[in-house]
């Protein structure tokens, strides 16, 4: 029986050749070309009638005929050659990449006769590989060139890739750091609360966000803060973590001194505070008793503020944490009698002072008179953080006494009420209410900007608006007050009123300053140079403008302050209040007459 393919097999050969995308073509065994379909023709450019016949070296680029004789070769010895890329030539001189599969033909006899050749273009392929080796090429380069440590690891964290960063500090290689290797360069004292915190995020998919010393390949140990974010695809789903170590040691460091010299700065001013109390039990007659015991009591309380502060590093005081602490002497009642309640809050420095003295003057007129002076008499301390679109973030608190001895107006104003009213209203720039009802005190203050929440931004707004709209001021010799610390400009103002002055303000900040410039017409003003954050060299130059005499007063000697103060009377802290009537005598007329301050 006949092996040979029948006339419907040949013609199904035929039309598969014919309509192929690939070029399809035959050879004998010395690379003579004896067929070439249409997708030949299309991707080389020459017509059957141009290539049959001629030797297939025709479309190979003359630095590529060695390819040919070893593709010969091998089709001789009646070898493949399967998807061998290569370059090949079109008719108008164009190299382009293909993809090219040879078998050898053999006849009845087993004798090769020759070669089948099918060949395909690959630029596209080749095009995309080299769009995504350039996109690695970019990647590497940018990954390796960072400043942070970075690394990358599979959904369940097993990392299998780290950059050139990470080996350089390290000293290490992948095979040793790969998947959960990298515990070795980790701190024995942090490594398993590491470990514990990155199992989490792996396992809930939450960001990764952690602080601990690597060893370097020197053998010392350097802090790093690190952070994994979750890659996921489309539909949510975590396909990989990239991760990141950035170098903290300077930083860490530097935090580490400040806190040093802060906490020498906190004990320096301890014992000056120290200092003032020893004088003034020492120098206080047989009747001023009461008064040593209260003014050291205030010390204290400004200690106790100072204390929280400086365990935050200076950069705000926990609202729970400050109360408490103005509460301590009461410590045994706290949860009983006294309830503190209210959202996590930070405030400002400022803020906390001023409402430290305020919490230390109401706790000790409860104990005295109020709600803590019997047994069964309770506090309510709460506040909230508010939300405003205009005014952003504010901050209020009250504190309500009930169940205590029936309560009265006083019939004076001395320094506790106001420490609780005046004060806080000037340091705060706040809204509060002192009402004396018969059932127990209530106090509430509420801010009117953001000055008392550590993250609030700037107030200079909120600070004009306050001076604002308001009537003119009447009298003969008004004087402005900038100090931002609201015991001083209340002891400052105090002692100009004496001297007969009208007082505008006390301002706070430089903002405030320049409202009550552009509002009050006024005579003379005292200016404290440094304004915490900022310095009250603008007000100076108004003022100068204006043509309106200021003595400055600063912690500094005169030689320290900017140089628009070196021409004025300069008053260094603390002050003495005489030398400070002495100097307003000195740029300005006596006035004529005594004002309520404005």
């Amino acid at each position: 029986m006949s092996t040979r393919p029948s006339d419907v097999a040949l013609a199904h050969l035929a039309a598969i050749v014919t309509s192929s995308n690939d070029a399809i073509v035959g050879k004998t065994t010395e690379g003579v070309v004896q067929s070439w379909n249409a997708a030949a023709e299309r991707m080389f450019g020459y017509s059957a009638e141009e290539m049959i016949g001629r030797s297939i070296r025709t479309i190979i680029p003359p630095d590529r005929q060695q390819e040919e004789d070893d593709i010969l070769a091998r089709i001789s010895r009646g070898q493949d050659v399967k998807n061998f890329a290569t370059m090949r030539q079109h008719k108008s001189g164009r190299v382009f990449p293909v993809s090219v599969t040879v078998s050898p033909i053999v006849n009845e006899a087993g004798v090769v006769v020759g070669a089948s050749k099918i060949a395909r273009d690959i630029s596209d392929q080749m095009a995309m590989v080299q769009k995504l080796r350039e996109s690695e090429e970019r990647f590497r380069t940018l990954a390796d060139n960072i400043s942070q440590l970075a690394w990358m690891a599979d959904r369940e964290g097993y990392v299998f890739w780290y950059n050139r960063r990470w080996y350089e500090f390290t000293g290490t290689t992948l095979d040793e750091v790969r998947g959960w290797g990298w515990r070795k360069v980790h701190h024995p004292d942090h490594v398993e609360r590491v470990v514990a915190r990155i199992q989490r995020s792996w396992d809930t998919g939450e960001i990764w966000e952690d602080t601990f010393p690597l060893r370097g390949a020197d053998g010392a140990y350097r802090w790093f803060l690190s952070r994994a974010l979750p890659i996921r695809d489309d539909s949510g789903a975590i396909v990989r973590w990239f991760g990141s170590n950035t170098d903290i040691t300077e930083l860490k460091e530097r935090e580490e001194r400040i806190e040093l010299l802060l906490g020498e700065l906190n004990h320096r001013s301890k014992n000056m505070l120290a200092v003032v109390q020893a004088i003034a039990r020492q120098a206080a007659g047989p009747h001023e008793k009461e008064f040593t015991r209260r003014l050291c009591a205030r010390l204290q309380a400004m200690t106790a503020s100072q204390d929280v502060l400086v365990s935050s590093g200076w950069r705000g005081a926990d609202a729970q944490a400050l109360i408490k602490s103005q509460l301590a002497h009461f410590g045994d009642l706290i949860g009983t009698r006294i309830s503190i309640e209210g959202p996590p809050a930070t405030l400002t420095p400022q803020a906390a002072q001023a409402l430290g003295l305020a919490l230390h003057e109401l706790s000790t007129n409860a104990g005295k008179y109020g709600a803590l002076s019997n047994r069964k008499g309770s506090v309510r301390i709460s506040w909230r953080v508010l939300a405003d679109r205009d005014k952003g973030r504010r901050f209020s608190i009250e504190w309500a006494e009930s169940g205590g001895p029936a309560v009265k107006a006083p019939e004076r104003r001395g320094f506790g009420l106001s420490v609780i009213d005046w004060m806080s209203k000037l340091s705060l720039g706040a809204r509060v209410e002192v009402d004396f009802r018969p059932e127990g005190l209530v106090w509430r203050l509420t801010c009117r900007d953001g000055r008392a929440l550590e993250s609030a931004e700037t107030y200079k707004e909120a600070a004009r608006g306050r001076v604002a709209g308001r009537k003119g001021a009447e009298g003969t010799a008004l004087a402005l007050v900038v100090e931002d610390d609201a015991v001083i400009a209340l002891d400052i103002a105090g002692a100009i009123e004496d001297a007969g002055y009208k007082v505008v303000g006390p301002a706070a900040t430089v903002a405030e300053a320049l409202g009550y410039l552009a509002e009050y017409p006024c005579d003379l003003a005292v200016l404290d140079v440094d304004l915490g954050l900022e310095t009250s060299e603008e007000v100076a130059r108004e003022l100068v403008t204006r043509a309106i005499p200021f003595v400055a007063v600063s912690g500094f000697d005169e030689r320290r302050t900017p140089p628009i103060f070196r021409n004025v009377r300069h008053l260094t802290k603390p002050i003495d209040m005489a030398e400070l009537r002495a100097g307003l005598s000195e740029i300005a007329p006596a006035p004529r007459g005594r004002a309520e301050r404005t």
